[in-house]
């Protein structure tokens, strides 16, 4: 993150958003900063797809240009569920133009991320975004390799780490070699002392706590350990790695209770909160980190979600399901600081009580009062924008576009009359439901009481004969296995998964790598030109029901695979020994005690310097038109004359004479790389966990 000298300029940001998502940031703005009882915390509740992210970005803007002369250091937080939608969203939130704009990062790693928020005094404005599950949910779990490798190096000299036990019980589940790598190539110099040295003193209040209770304390139970991990072993007994788990976790939780401190949050933005919306008020460790933020003195909070609190809920329904309570929750929470906190629920209960004297014909002044004191408070601290509300003829922006394949056959009541006959002799519910949702019931509802019912009434002796009789009547109706070993076509039976084949499969959807481009670059040829598929968009199924995703998953897959099998052989067999047959189109393979076939690493390398340089946007331009832009042959011939510029550079000292190696083909892009970017490209390759990562490995654990 570089230091702007200046604040970022708010008015080209708020031209930029429509109407309705100025208006909602100029009044969460006025709430936080502005009003004589401003808000500390305050909610942007619109609807999905509304731009609560650019609303986010809007109020970004007003506050960093309120706060620059105000204060010497802006820290904006950003937490989101999902650090890949993090990623996403930190782009759009950018309202300075830098590209390293955020600092991503774990609470635990900030005693080496430290000093690039207050080592440069320039620097008034630091962005830090997190994840819960990676800075608030440490549980008993060994964290990341960086996290371990920074431990090591903090309590190596408070608590004189010597020998190779304390290496041992660091390490987790890397490899042994790897670990003792990242801890020696660790620049310690990059440990900021201030911060090391109160983790330090954090650590020694916890050991003297827990000596004063009678306990053993944590650098007892770290040196127990390091007795046991004397010697490294392979094969470890589940105490062991139990007992290391529970000290590496809660030396994680002191880390990052120590770290908070170094955080001066202004503006700390909940986006899609209600996925763990338990760390607003909860009772345990994570939630206790996190309230150290939301605490912070000064610090406002944006949070953000179409559903932050639960929808109509019924009272048969699970208790931790109660829409009501969690609206108070989420309310209450809101309303942190406020003088009328915790009062909501009395005003509710007035309220309701008016409303039902709206029958006895009485006086209607106190119900009107009371809805309007009601309305106050939640508009103040919380607005909503509804789809239906943003567009003149209230259409929600929706088209409604029926199906024509919806059909229900006879087969597909056959199957529910079956189904009903044997959930009412094992003594089951009516299954209406699940069969309009579901083909094949009793083989897929692996979870189910109905299928567990049925397997018990199976496997006794004597019990199941009046089942086994039904199954064998209804046998026709069951998923016929001797149809999927040989790939015939089965019936869907089910109108809603005809519906979603005739839409999917049946069009030749299983041809498409990847959604067809709404906005292609070039014409498009192949697949991606049939004109069956070229408006071809995504599904997006809803259901309540468990066995759903499982049957699309299976019924979708097998038909694309059939499909895609019978363009190659006559009679396909869908067996173990079958597949065992086919030979992997892209496969490395041993030659005499070496990798052969490398060419197919150039189709899995990932090219900084050829996406970079190809990009068909460069060739067609940013403006180009659909019907003037080039045919793939002509992007690929530019791309082609494109390479070769980049390989006479790489070639130029090259010999011209032999035979070609095939080693070239998936050289060349690495050599690339390593003219064009040689920094990255190395580091890339030098990561001693590159195999694992490659191989799905996780360097997490």
């Amino acid at each position: 993150m570089n230091a702007i000298s200046t604040p970022p300029d708010p008015n080209p940001i708020l031209r930029g958003l429509k109407d309705r998502q100025r208006s909602t940031v100029e009044y969460v703005f006025r709430r936080l900063y502005l009003d004589k009882e401003a808000a500390h915390r305050f909610l942007v509740a619109d609807e999905v797809g509304l731009g609560k992210t650019l609303v986010a970005r809007g109020v970004i803007a007003r506050t960093i240009n309120h706060l620059w002369d105000k204060t010497d250091r802006i820290d904006i937080l950003y937490i989101c569920s999902n650090a890949n939608i993090a990623r996403q969203n930190i782009n759009r939130l950018n309202v300075t133009g830098q590209s390293n704009f955020a600092l991503a990062s774990r609470i635990t790693l900030l005693p080496i991320r430290l000093r690039e928020l207050t080592a440069d005094k320039s620097k008034r404005l630091n962005f830090v975004s997190f994840t819960p599950g990676t800075s608030f949910e440490l549980g008993q779990n060994l964290g990341t390799v960086d996290e371990r490798v920074l431990l090591y190096w903090l309590l190596g000299e408070a608590w004189d780490l010597k020998g190779k036990a304390p290496l041992n019980v660091l390490q987790g589940n890397a490899y042994k070699d790897n670990f003792r790598y990242w801890v020696g190539e660790f620049d310690r110099k990059q440990i900021d002392e201030s911060l090391a040295n109160e983790f330090v003193e954090t650590v020694q209040r916890r050991v003297d706590e827990e000596r004063r209770q009678g306990r053993k304390s944590i650098r007892t139970r770290f040196d127990d350990l390091c007795e046991r991990f004397k010697r490294h072993r392979k094969h470890l007994p589940g105490h062991d790695r139990w007992d290391r788990r529970m000290i590496v976790g809660e030396l994680r939780e002191l880390l990052a209770t120590t770290c908070l401190t170094a955080l001066e949050p202004d503006l700390i933005i909940l986006d899609e909160f209600q996925r763990f919306k338990h760390l607003l008020d909860g009772t345990d460790q994570a939630s206790g980190l996190a309230r150290g933020l939301f605490e912070y003195p000064g610090a406002k909070t944006l949070l953000l979600s179409a559903t932050p609190y639960k929808m109509y809920t019924l009272p048969e329904e699970p208790t931790e399901d109660d829409h009501y309570a969690d609206f108070l929750r989420t309310l209450r929470f809101l309303e942190t600081g406020s003088p009328e906190a915790g009062q909501m629920e009395e005003v509710l209960h007035t309220y309701r009580d008016e409303l039902l004297r709206l029958g006895d014909g009485g006086d209607t002044r106190e119900l009107v009062a009371t809805k309007r004191v009601l309305e106050a408070r939640l508009r103040s601290v919380m607005v909503r924008t509804e789809r239906l509300a943003v567009s003149n003829d209230r259409d929600g922006m929706l088209r409604e576009v029926p199906s024509g394949e919806t059909r229900l056959e006879a087969r597909d009541l056959e199957e529910y009359v079956f189904v009903q006959k044997v959930s009412r002799v094992l003594g089951q519910g009516d299954v209406l439901e699940y069969w309009k949702s579901a083909p094949y019931l009793l083989n897929f509802m692996d979870a189910y009481r109905l299928k567990k019912a049925l397997h018990e009434a199976v496997v006794t002796p004597g019990d199941g004969q009046e089942v086994a009789s039904l199954l064998s009547e209804g046998q026709n109706l069951l998923l016929p296995w001797e149809d999927v070993q040989g790939y015939s076509e089965l019936d869907p039976a089910n109108a809603r998964l005809r519906s979603l084949l005739a839409q999917t499969t049946d069009v030749g959807a299983w041809r498409l790598l990847w959604a067809p481009p709404s906005m292609p670059y070039y014409q498009l040829e192949g697949a991606f030109a049939d004109p069956a598929l070229e408006g071809f968009t995504k599904r997006l199924v809803f259901s309540s029901w468990v066995v759903v995703p499982k049957v699309i998953a299976t019924m979708l897959s097998y038909e694309a695979e059939r499909q895609m099998i019978g363009l190659f052989e006559q009679e396909p067999e869908n067996t173990q020994e079958a597949r065992q047959r086919h030979r992997p189109l892209l496969r490395f393979a041993y030659t005499e005690g070496r990798l052969a076939g490398m060419p197919v690493l150039g189709l899995l390398y990932p090219s900084t310097t050829l996406a970079r340089e190809c990009d068909p946007l460069l060739a067609v331009g940013m403006d180009g038109k659909s019907e003037d832009s080039p045919g793939l042959e002509e992007v690929l011939e530019w791309a082609r004359s494109r390479i070769e510029l980049l390989l006479r550079e790489v070639t130029s000292q090259a010999g011209g004479t032999g035979t070609e190696d095939e080693a070239w083909y998936w050289a060349a892009p690495i050599l690339l790389d390593l003219r064009c970017d040689p920094e990255a490209t190395l580091a890339w390759l030098r990561d001693p966990e590159l195999a694992a990562a490659w191989s799905g490995e996780a360097r997490e654990r």
